[in-house]
């Protein structure tokens, strides 16, 4: 059986070999460069610097962290002032006076309130917002060194398309065949 499966493959890539270069019958179509009417063609030459330079543009879009770090040196100002009048607060309550110190400390604690109210979610979204457009300046400095390599890859090989191509395989020990695709960039 596994003979008769050997002739066949060898019977299919032989004409396949032979037949290779045939090209189709047109049915007696005109050859024409010209489009016919309501026919569109474009012609795109999409080289992949191009779509490199696009993904850095658009992730240096997204990845300026001035404004964070200008969020973040507020909020926790903000929320530091609010933590150093909440431990004089609490220092002033400790006193052993029981008039001005324990009043005053009652009201620097209830003035931090609105003060970390306002500081404590300013320095949080900011340091969320800071840890976004970081990752995207990650991203777009990625994509830069991938770019740089294409451009010294094709100036040592010289090619500027995706090659692909199918091997046939046979292995004649085990009485088997099959084929392989290679991709190359």
């Amino acid at each position: 059986m596994n003979n008769k499966i050997f002739f066949l493959f060898l019977l299919v890539a032989g004409l396949s070999l032979a037949l290779a270069n045939e090209q189709p019958d047109l049915h007696g179509m005109p050859e024409t460069n010209v489009p016919s009417k309501g026919e569109y063609v474009y012609l795109v030459e999409l080289d992949s610097i191009d779509i490199y330079k696009e993904l850095i543009e658009l992730e240096d879009k997204e990845s300026s962290c001035a404004m964070d770090i200008v969020g973040i040196v507020v909020g926790g100002s903000i929320t530091g002032f609010g933590a150093f009048l909440v431990g004089s607060g609490l220092y002033a309550m400790q006193s052993p006076d029981d008039g001005f110190d324990r009043i005053g400390g009652k009201l620097l604690i209830l003035t931090s309130i609105p003060v970390l109210l306002i500081g404590i979610p300013v320095l949080v979204v900011n340091i969320g917002d800071y840890k976004v457009h970081k990752k995207n300046a990650m991203k777009r400095d990625k994509y830069q060194e991938a770019l740089d390599r294409y451009k010294v890859r094709m100036q040592e090989e010289g090619w500027k398309s995706v090659q692909f191509m199918v091997v046939p395989t046979l292995n004649l020990a085990k009485a088997s065949f099959g084929a392989n695709a290679v991709l190359q960039f």
